[in-house]
């Protein structure tokens, strides 16, 4: 019994890459997902495709896909690797909020771009300390006293 590959083969082996790309958004496996895709459909529009010639179309589609998107989205991937480090960055400095921080979520304006923050709920005007970085998170501990508090106590 000699295995025979067929369209429907080449679209499930694109929708794994689908799935792997959307869990690690490298660009990479988009290329895979959409070479599987042209690789199916061209085997389902010649079902007579030799399976040597379908590997051909898959690793040539691969090729200049993964060429494309390299090109057409280094702008965005070299936004999000700065933004990054950038990040590791801010562990150790303070702000005071110009917002407050409400259910642990809160926002900051860092040198005109802003960044979404969490911590423990604070007012306006305490100022806080990065203390790490936590997904999108920037991670803060208040560090000062909020000066309208401190008034409305005394």
């Amino acid at each position: 019994m000699e295995f025979v590959l067929e369209f429907w083969h080449w679209w499930a082996l694109a929708l794994i890459f689908v799935v792997v790309e959307a869990l690690l958004l490298s660009g990479a496996f988009a290329a895979f997902a959409a070479a599987g895709l042209i690789a199916g459909s061209a085997l389902y529009f010649y079902p007579e495709l030799d399976w040597k010639l379908q590997l051909v179309i898959f690793a040539t589609s691969t090729a200049i896909l993964f060429f494309l998107i390299r090109v057409l989205f280094s702008d965005w991937l070299n936004q999000n690797a700065e933004d990054n480090a950038s990040t590791s960055e801010m562990i150790g400095k303070e702000f005071v909020l110009k917002l407050p921080i409400q259910n642990g979520f809160g926002e900051i304006e860092i040198d005109g771009k802003n960044w979404a923050i969490k911590g423990a709920d604070q007012k306006t005007g305490t100022t806080v300390k990065v203390i790490g970085v936590d997904s999108y998170f920037l991670s803060v501990y208040p560090i000062g006293i909020n000066k309208t508090t401190q008034q409305a106590t005394d």
